[in-house]
Formats: C-alpha cells, sequence, structure tokens
C-alpha cells in the first residue's frame, strides 16, 4: 500500500512504506547529516548530497546509465514482435498491395516527401577507354545548382549490342566515394558483362563534401540533426540524389529502361534497399552487407548514421524486412558477409521472415542470399555474386566472366570529374545546407500565414507527450531521509514500469513559503547546487531532479558516430519507434511537478529549467500550462531555427521531428515563460 502525506510543511517528514520493498536508508541518511551540516543553504554541502546517487542496479534492473538503453531495447524487441504479426498476414498478392501502399505512404511522410523533378543539365566531361569497357565522366544536377559526380562504364559495344541492362551502384561510407576500388571494380565487373554501370558520390564523400571537416558519417549525422527539425531526413537526400542518377541511366539511349537494377555495399547497402523500395523501375536489387535487422544492429552496436534511421519505421512496420517487402515479389538477393558488423543472425531473421511471404506467394524462386565467410565489405565474391544475379535476371544469363583483379578501374585523382575535386568550387553550387536554409525560411512564412494555432495541442502531437491524465502516477521509492538544520533532505526515486526512473532530492525548509520549485538540468541534479541554495534561502521548498539519460541514467551501451554525447544513440533509438526524448522528458517533468504539487499540497509550482533540459522543460510547461506558476530558464541551447540555418552541431536528443513546420523554441517561451 501507498500512503501520501504532504511533505512540504514544518513537521518531520513521513515516509512513503511501499509494501515487500527492503530499502536501506541509514547509511545514506548518516551520510547526508554528516555533509549538511546545519546552514541550510550552504552550497559546498548541497553539492555533495546532490552528488549522493539515488539509483542502484537492484531499483534501476541493471546499471542505472543503461536503464533507457534497456527499456528502449524492450520496446524495440516489441515492435519487431508487432511488425512479424503483421508480416505473418500477408498471405496473398492483395494483402501484400494494402501493405505496401500503406507502408510506402507512412515511409515517405517520414522522409519529408520529394521535390518535382528538375532538368538534370547533365554533361559528359571526359572519356576513358579501356579493354572490355568505356566510363564516362558526368556531372548532373539532382536539385537546381545542387551537383552530382558520377561515372558512367559502359559494355564493350563490339562484344555486347545495345541497348543494354542498366546498374546503379549506391556507394558505401569510403572518403573517396565512386573512387574507392572496390566500388569502381563493382561498376566494370557489371560492364564486363554486357551491363551499364552508373556509380556516383553521395553527399559528404568523394567530390561531394558539402561543408568543411564534414565528411562521411559525421557529415551524414550533422545533416540529419537539421533536417530532423524540417520533418526531413539525410536519406532524403540521399535517396533522391539515387532517383535522379536512375533518371539519368534510364534516359541514356544504350540502355534499356525496362531493365534496371541497383546494388550497394555497406552505406551503398542501405541506399539501393531505398531505391530498390521505392523507385518500381528497379527489377533486380542486390544490396550488400547491410540487411540484418534494427534489432539485431542496436543490440550489436547501436543504431548507425543518420540515413540508416527513418523516423518512426518500426512504428509502422519498416524493419530490414519491411524494406525488402516493399519491393516484393521483385527479384532481389542479399548480400552478406558472415563475420560482418551487421550481424548475420539478423540477415538470417530477416530473409526466413521475406523468403515466407515469397513463398506464400508462389514466388520464392525470385529471393537469395549470397553469403562470404568474412568481415563486412564488398569482398570480390559478394561483388561477382550480384553481377550474376544482375545478369540472370536483366540478361537472361548467369553466367559471367571475371577479368582480373588487377583491374579495379580509375585510381587517385582520374577518379575525379571536376577539376577543382570539388563540386562546390564550381559556380553557384549548392549544398544540402543551403538547401535546408531553404526550408527553413520557407517555413517561416507557412508558419505565419497559419495565424493563432493551439500550440498546446501541437506541441503534445509532435514530441509526442501525453495528456497529464494519461501520464501514470509513480510509485515514489524512499532511498534516504534525514532532517538536518532547518532543511530536511528526502532522495527518492519516482518510478513507473517501463519508463526511466527518475532520482531525485526533495529539500524542504522548516517553514516553507512561496511555490515549490521544481529544478532540472541537462547535466544532471549534482550541476544545481548554487540555484537550490538560492532557492532555499528564500524558504522555497525544491525538487532537483534526473531526467531521463541525465545524470544518474546519463549513459548507452554504443558509441554513436561522432557523437560527444552519450543520449544520442538511445535518442536515435527513440526516433526509429516515433517517439523524441525531448517528449520523454517532457512528461518526466510533467510527472515530477505533479509529484511535488500533490506532496506540498500546492495547485502549481515554479519551473527552473537549464542547459539541455531547456527543450524539454518549455514543450512540458506548453503541455500543461496549470501545472505551473512560473517558469525560468539558463544557459539555454541554440534556438533551432539557428541550428538548421548556421554552421554548428547539435545534439539529436534536443530535436523533435518536424518540429519547425509549427513552432520554434521562442514560441514556446513566449506561452511558458511568465
Amino acid at each position: 500500500m501507498l500512503s501520501v502525506i504532504p511533505l512540504c510543511g514544518s513537521l518531520p517528514l513521513c515516509i512513503m512504506t511501499i509494501m515487500n520493498k527492503k530499502i536501506d536508508i541509514l547509511s545514506m541518511g548518516l551520510a547526508l547529516g554528516m555533509v549538511f551540516g546545519a546552514c541550510a543553504a550552504d552550497s559546498a554541502g548541497l553539492a555533495r548530497i546532490l552528488e549522493e546517487n539515488v539509483l542502484d542496479e537492484s531499483l534501476a534492473g541493471g546499471p542505472p546509465t543503461l536503464m533507457m538503453y534497456r527499456l528502449l531495447s524492450a520496446e524495440m524487441a516489441q515492435a519487431g514482435v508487432s511488425i512479424r504479426a503483421t508480416q505473418d498476414r500477408i498471405i496473398t498478392p492483395e494483402a501484400l498491395a494494402v501493405w505496401q501502399k500503406r507502408t510506402r505512404g507512412a515511409c515517405l511522410e517520414a522522409l519529408g516527401g520529394f521535390p518535382e523533378r528538375t532538368p538534370l543539365n547533365a554533361r559528359v566531361l571526359a572519356t576513358v577507354e579501356r579493354e572490355g569497357y568505356r566510363i564516362e565522366k558526368l556531372l548532373f544536377e539532382s536539385r537546381p545548382q545542387h551537383f552530382v559526380t558520377a561515372h558512367l562504364f559502359l559494355p564493350d559495344p563490339t562484344r555486347f549490342a545495345a541497348p543494354y541492362p542498366g546498374i546503379l551502384i549506391a556507394c558505401g561510407h569510403s572518403k573517396t566515394g565512386k573512387g574507392y576500388p572496390g566500388y569502381q571494380r563493382g561498376a566494370l565487373l557489371a560492364a564486363y558483362n554486357g551491363m551499364a554501370a552508373l556509380i556516383y558520390d553521395p553527399i559528404d564523400q568523394g567530390e561531394r563534401l558539402q561543408g568543411v571537416g564534414k565528411g562521411l558519417c559525421i557529415g551524414h549525422n550533422t545533416t540529419g540533426v537539421k533536417a530532423a527539425l524540417l520533418g526531413w531526413n539525410t536519406a532524403t537526400f540521399r535517396i533522391w540524389d539515387g532517383m535522379r542518377a536512375m533518371d539519368y541511366l534510364a534516359s541514356r539511349p544504350e540502355v534499356d529502361d525496362s531493365r534496371l537494377g541497383c546494388m550497394g555495399n555497406s552505406g551503398g547497402g542501405t541506399l539501393s534497399t531505398y531505391l530498390s523500395a521505392l523507385d518500381e523501375r528497379i527489377k533486380a536489387a542486390a544490396p550488400s552487407c547491410y540487411i540484418s535487422s534494427l534489432q539485431h544492429v542496436c543490440a550489436a552496436m547501436g543504431p548507425q548514421d543518420a540515413e540508416q534511421n527513418v523516423f518512426g519505421q518500426m512504428a509502422f512496420g519498416l524493419e530490414h524486412s519491411g524494406w525488402l517487402l516493399l519491393r516484393a515479389p521483385a527479384a532481389t538477393c542479399v548480400c552478406a558477409a558472415k563475420k560482418d558488423m551487421f550481424p548475420i543472425e539478423g540477415t538470417y531473421q530477416t530473409i526466413g521472415e521475406v523468403r515466407a511471404v515469397y513463398e506464400r506467394l508462389g514466388k520464392a524462386d525470385r529471393l537469395e542470399l549470397a553469403e562470404h565467410d568474412g568481415p563486412h565489405g564488398w569482398a570480390e565474391p559478394l561483388k561477382v555474386a550480384a553481377v550474376r544475379f544482375m545478369s540472370r535476371w536483366l540478361r537472361q544469363g548467369a553466367e559471367v566472366t571475371v577479368p582480373p583483379e588487377t583491374d579495379m578501374g580509375l585510381k587517385d585523382e582520374a577518379v575525379n570529374v571536376t577539376e577543382q575535386g570539388q563540386v562546390m568550387k564550381l559556380d553557384g553550387a549548392r549544398s544540402v545546407y543551403d538547401l535546408m536554409r531553404d526550408e527553413a525560411a520557407r517555413l517561416v512564412f507557412v508558419r505565419g500565414l497559419a495565424g493563432k494555432r493551439d500550440l498546446h495541442a501541437v506541441v503534445r502531437r509532435l514530441a509526442g507527450i501525453r495528456s497529464l491524465e494519461n501520464i501514470p502516477v509513480p510509485v515514489t521509492v524512499n532511498r534516504a531521509s534525514v532532517l538536518e538544520g532547518e532543511v530536511s533532505v528526502r532522495k527518492v526515486a519516482l518510478t513507473v514500469e517501463g519508463r526511466v526512473a527518475i532520482p531525485a532530492d526533495l529539500f524542504t525548509p522548516a517553514m516553507p513559503h512561496g511555490a515549490p520549485v521544481l529544478v532540472v538540468d541537462g547535466r544532471g541534479k549534482r550541476h544545481v547546487a548554487a540555484t537550490v541554495s538560492a532557492l532555499l534561502k528564500e524558504g522555497r521548498t525544491v525538487l532537483a531532479a534526473d531526467l531521463s539519460g541525465f545524470g544518474e541514467t546519463y549513459g548507452s551501451a554504443h558509441s554513436f558516430y561522432g557523437a560527444k554525447n552519450k543520449d544520442e544513440g538511445p535518442a536515435v533509438m527513440a526516433y526509429l519507434l516515433g517517439h523524441s526524448l525531448v517528449g520523454q522528458r517532457a512528461e518526466d517533468v510533467l510527472l515530477c511537478a505533479r509529484w511535488l504539487s500533490t506532496a506540498c499540497g500546492e495547485n502549481r509550482v515554479e519551473l527552473h529549467a537549464s542547459e539541455w533540459a531547456v527543450t524539454p522543460a518549455l514543450h512540458a510547461a506548453v503541455a500543461e500550462p496549470q501545472l505551473f506558476s512560473k517558469v525560468t530558464l539558463a544557459d539555454e541551447p541554440l534556438p533551432w531555427e539557428d541550428v538548421v540555418t548556421k554552421d554548428v552541431s547539435h545534439r539529436f536528443s534536443d530535436v523533435v521531428h518536424g518540429a519547425l513546420r509549427e513552432y520554434t523554441l521562442a514560441d514556446l517561451k513566449a506561452l511558458a515563460v511568465r
């Protein structure tokens, strides 16, 4: 049983008791008494109290720093169960078509949609003749002045008659992009066997660096944070580049646009998976070293870079199996390395799930698995398997000729299409950052046209904040309670099943007056001693709490590309599930505020937020304004408009997908701060 007595009066603290829960508070209580002394507002003493952890492994179910990761992993597992149950119901072509239409629509919405097709303005800038094939160096515009560098490998016309099948090759995460020898080799293998192959540079690779020092995965992630605020994704740019590359390939007179395929490795495996799922022109697909399962990937190494994570995809059915089913029952060969960092166990699971659907549709021969007993990478056997699969389905001949591995295509500076070696040095060149700045400016106009809106409802919807009555009342676990000098100190854990436990310190003066104050800081409660001290001098009751992933629960099982902060990986896991850490932390604020107001017998509390706790605090205050009499902010993070428009990095855990379509942090501040 749980008995609740107001805690903010001058009487000694009354303890909430939880049946069958043994809590040793004596040692912690003695320690608190020793450090706190008689001074109610001594900052040094407060700091020592705040540094004493509330949570331990027994209460957190393991290391407290991994609590958020464990809970999100469990939610992903449950989402996986739901996805598999839905896939099991796909037993007819009609059922598949219904599922594909719904899922593709949800995917395109999560990506933010694509722009209208504009002229490619393609130019062949140079040609290189090789034995068995020819290479054309291409420059085209996937969007106006957004340049893409590419190589088109064409078969020897004396050996093969045009029109040829066409294969688009998406590059993995190599600094040199299309110039990486393994990717050059894949293109020449295709051309050597009578198929045209177009290989192009992704953004932030090869000749397409979008900003100084932002190459490869770090660049993709920097783009991803900004894009998410606009309701886009790094994949939005990557997929559109690929679709326009396919437009160019299909437009060539030497290519038969009814026989198109796509293949790629690693990050190129990701993109070839996406493109093959979303572009119905692709008749044969061979993604390599990517297909596993999001559950397995997140468990083994955490979520990967930004374009591999589409908002809410686990909620609307896009596990790795879902991407393959979006093109079912078209011909697909999954290429996998048994010692890959993308777990092979996930590959086997996904192939099994997809094969079951293909078999029910009578198309089992259209799905293959090619394996190589090696590490991550487009090993020669996997490239040959991919080209053989393309030849089988696009040329009706599975036999292929493999030239000596001494031929690896173009090398070093010979791979460059532009004289300057970088497209951003071309006159009028526009980067993804320019495109996002344009969108941010457009959204200022859109928000202005929208006029007065119910931002309370908008914030709840976009950030995923439940109404107050739907947020469970926490079970309060007392960790220690002492009365020293003029202030009583109570260390508590606010726990709700399925949520991160919130460790908190409640400071109650002997004669409190004024509204109680909830204090949250993005670095954790151990950093708020000065704030708490000042409030206690005013006679305020103060609850200093760690929101999910701050302070005692700050941490993750895995690092995240280029991230300096340990809440980035969990933030991406939440993103995959259709949540935001901003929304989760906002609910924490509401839960704590309601608990504090009830404990003190007050209708409203004051809220003081600093650092990375500011954004969730603003969302909480706008979502449920009746809980707060005053909101004070300190050390605020960068405004979201500046995150998009300026050359800065920002925490992925501090964004809400698509928020700038509806509101800015300044809009929330105008409503909350009073």
